[in-house]
């Protein structure tokens, strides 16, 4: 992405109550001081951006913070959270613009996998319920970090349409693990789509690459902007 430098952010009144939460969300991510209040004081120069805070925007902040100096950190995030190729809306208590893209998801699952779309609507799971793992969160904190990193540097390139290519190529990876499940299964089919590491022993070893693969099919998955367009047009208006 273009780290270049971005129109200034207008002031805004220092607020109490997100310091305390960028405090609890610091002292989660980080063991030492020093990291902590650098990823404190970024959040707090993202801040007035929404007046309104996501833990997503904490998990990309802290991922940049391990990569980047401060300066480069704070502009992508800005560049993310403003540009409508990336994410814009997303970092909200209540982001409409996330729950307006998870239907969108949803949409292309009943028209790409019906079997595991109408599996997910059996068992009562909205798409808000997992996709923000992978949609606000970057899958920061469920990928192995060379998949991880493969998985941020083609969302910076690609913007939201990689976030969707993702969702579908998920899918159809694991659509035979999800068919074998019941639709009580719940539990089990949010543990799979959530990315969570007891269902991923063997994916999850050193040689395997099946993480780094899962990305890489991602960035083929055929998804016209067209299209994708005219949904998020369209569930904006529900």
């Amino acid at each position: 992405a273009d780290a270049g430098v971005p129109p200034p952010l207008e002031p805004s009144a220092p607020d109490e109550a997100a310091d305390r939460i960028f405090l609890r969300d610091a002292e989660r991510t980080f063991a030492d001081e020093g990291h902590r209040q650098r990823m404190i004081g970024l959040l707090g120069r993202v801040w007035p951006l929404t007046k309104d805070y996501h833990q997503g925007l904490g998990y990309i902040a802290s991922l940049l913070l391990l990569l980047f100096d401060e300066e480069t950190a704070f502009r992508m995030l800005l560049r993310i959270g403003r540009d409508d190729k990336y994410s814009p809306g997303y970092w909200h208590a209540a982001p409409e613009a996330y729950v307006r893209d998870a239907m969108v998801y949803a949409r292309l699952a009943e028209e790409r996998e019906p079997e595991v779309a109408a599996l997910l609507q059996q068992a009562c799971l909205v798409p808000e319920a997992y996709a923000s793992k992978w949609l606000i969160g970057l899958c920061v904190h469920v990928l192995p970090f060379r998949a991880l990193f493969d998985y941020v540097e083609a969302f910076l390139e690609h913007g939201h349409a990689f976030l969707f290519r993702f969702s579908l190529a998920l899918l159809r990876r694991t659509k035979e693990k999800l068919l074998a499940f019941k639709p009580t299964d719940v539990n089990l089919i949010l543990e799979v789509l959530r990315l969570d590491q007891c269902q991923y022993g063997d994916e999850l070893e050193a040689e395997s690459g099946w993480f780094s693969s899962l990305v890489a099919e991602a960035k083929e998955v055929e998804l016209e902007a067209e299209q994708l367009q005219a949904l998020r047009a369209e569930e904006a208006e529900r």
